[in-house]
This record gives C-alpha cells, sequence and structure tokens, in this order.
C-alpha cells in the first residue's frame, strides 16, 4: 500500500475547489484520451475489434500513463524530492472534479430557471449520453440530477478512495480506467467486444466507492433508506450507478430513473424512489447541496483513513 502524506489529500481537494479545469492547462484525462484515440487505432489494425485486443489496449494505455507517471516523478526526485511531493499533488489534483461538476450543473440551472429550454437542453446534452432535443423542464432536470450523482463517484468520491488506498498512481490508474471506459465501454456494434474489458475493469474499479457514496449519503439521514436504496441500486444495468442515483433520490423525494432515449432508441432503466414527484428545475440546486455534503464527508472520512495509514505505514 502507497503511503500518502494526508496534507496531499488536503492540498489536491483545495486546487481542485479553487482551480477546477483549466481548459488550456495541461490534463491527465486528456492525455489519456489521446492516448486511447492512438492505441485504438493500433490495436485494431493490429488485431481487430476483438475482447482480446480490447484487453491489450486497455493495458497498453493503463500502461503509459503509469509509466509516464513514474519516470516524470523519477526525474523531479533526482532534482528534488519536494518537486515530486508537488508533483503528486497536481496528479491527485487532476483526478478530481468536483469543482467543474458544480459549474456544469450550474450552466444547466441557469437557462432552465430562466425558461429557455433550448439552451438548457443544449447544455445537458454536454454531461449526458441521451437524447435531448424533445426534453421537458423536468426530464431536463432528472437528466441533470442523474448525471450528477453517478458523477459524485466518478468525478470524486472514486478516484479520492483509490488516492488513500494507492496514492497518486491508484488515482491516476482508476482516472485512466474510468476515461477509457467512457470513451469505448459502450455497448454497439463497434464496441460490444473491444471496450468489454475497459467496462468491466471501471466496474471492478468503481464497486467499493459506488457503495461508500451511497453510505455517505444515509449516513447525513440515520441511514433511514438504505436498504430500499440497495434493492433498488441492484436493479440497475450498471452495478454501481444505480447505488448514488437510489441515495439521491431518496435525499430530496424525487423520482429518478425510468425511460430514455439514445439515437432514437428508447431504453427502458429502472425506476428510482418510485413514489417520488417528478424533478423539477427548482431541485437542481438541492441537487448540488447533496452533492457537496457528500463531498465534504467523503473527503473528512478518506482525510482521516488517510493519517490512519500514513502512521501505521513503515
Amino acid at each position: 500500500m502507497w503511503k500518502l502524506d494526508p496534507a496531499q489529500v488536503v492540498l489536491a481537494i483545495a486546487l481542485d475547489l479553487l482551480l477546477g479545469d483549466p481548459r488550456h492547462w495541461p490534463h491527465l484525462t486528456r492525455l489519456a484520451g489521446k492516448l486511447s484515440s492512438s492505441f485504438e487505432r493500433l490495436m485494431t489494425g493490429f488485431a481487430g475489434r476483438t475482447i482480446l485486443s480490447g484487453a491489450l489496449f486497455w493495458a497498453a494505455v493503463c500502461s503509459a500513463m503509469l509509466a509516464l507517471y513514474f519516470a516524470s516523478r523519477a526525474a523531479l526526485t533526482l532534482i528534488s524530492p519536494r518537486l515530486a511531493w508537488v508533483f503528486d499533488i497536481v496528479v491527485i489534483y487532476q483526478t478530481l472534479a468536483a469543482a467543474d461538476l458544480h459549474r456544469h450543473v450550474r450552466a444547466v440551472f441557469k437557462p432552465l430557471r430562466a425558461g429557455d429550454l433550448a439552451a438548457a437542453r443544449a447544455r445537458v446534452a454536454m454531461i449526458v449520453g441521451r437524447d435531448t432535443a424533445h426534453l421537458d423542464e423536468s426530464e431536463i432536470s432528472r437528466a441533470t440530477m442523474e448525471s450528477l450523482a453517478e458523477s459524485t463517484n466518478d468525478g470524486f468520491v472514486a478516484p479520492l478512495f483509490w488516492c488513500v488506498v494507492a496514492g497518486a498512481p491508484g488515482a491516476l490508474l482508476y482516472r485512466t480506467a474510468n476515461t477509457l471506459d467512457s470513451m469505448v465501454g459502450h455497448h454497439d456494434e463497434r464496441y460490444e467486444k473491444f471496450g468489454k474489458i475497459s467496462a468491466r475493469a471501471d466496474d471492478a474499479l468503481s464497486w467499493i466507492p459506488a457503495r461508500l457514496c451511497a453510505a455517505a449519503s444515509e449516513a447525513l439521514r440515520s441511514f433511514r433508506d438504505w436498504r430500499r436504496i440497495r434493492r433498488e441500486a441492484l436493479a440497475h444495468a450498471s452495478p454501481n450507478a444505480g447505488w448514488s442515483e437510489a441515495a439521491l433520490a431518496f435525499a430530496l423525494g424525487v423520482r429518478l430513473g425510468g425511460d430514455s432515449f439514445y439515437d432514437g432508441v428508447p431504453v427502458r432503466g429502472p425506476v428510482f424512489h418510485a413514489g417520488g414527484r417528478a424533478a423539477c428545475a427548482g431541485d437542481i440546486p438541492a441537487s448540488l447541496r447533496w452533492f457537496w455534503s457528500v463531498v465534504a464527508l467523503c473527503s473528512v472520512l478518506f482525510l482521516i483513513a488517510s493519517i490512519a495509514l500514513h502512521r501505521i505505514l513503515p
């Protein structure tokens, strides 16, 4: 297990809150995306779109990212160990996305509150994969809240969890795996086989954090709906996405999930908190308050864990 300085956790979270993701700065996620595109062309040209070529693709991109990390860190250590320490903070910071999630959700809420459905649809299309051209206020709100719920785990809880477990390399591996899943882990003719390993790897790495995310939400509510959340989360096609979506639905008393359209094809999904009311624009600020409460609690818990591990590990 990687011995992580708790101060690095605090500083990485602070950088995310202060800076977010400056668009013109080099970023690990964009690097992983470029490597993904290059290795996909290489692997599919050499071995086709098979499960094996997809496995090699995943291993190649993740190995390349980790190799770049360790080579950069080794070079900085030769100059000054303090530079390597700071480098780890920057790596961890770039795996977190709390500030950006808030910004994207607010970008949907502002035009929606003003009644500009066309602008709100355009904004929500940037954070969800479903068809958005004909969504009404309630459906835009639902899509935004579902995306926020799932991204609470993917964009903050999971990378921070792996940071505590395995330091900056752990957070980097998770962020790379999550990026590969978003790029090739699709259930369609092009990626059904090639993207299978990427999808399964992301599922495996997100399994514990997804449940911790839901538990953090319920801890703030005395676990009053934990059994129902657990039952409904297991109905989701993803082994992980349903946990945070169900947690948000019960926390706000709204109904999430249900049918959506993808490329004109209806896809039936599980309904979370079927007895709740339909989502509306006013629920989006409440969902952001839920998001920040989960972020705050998980930050404290993971910081405590990092302090404990720092004292225990040699």
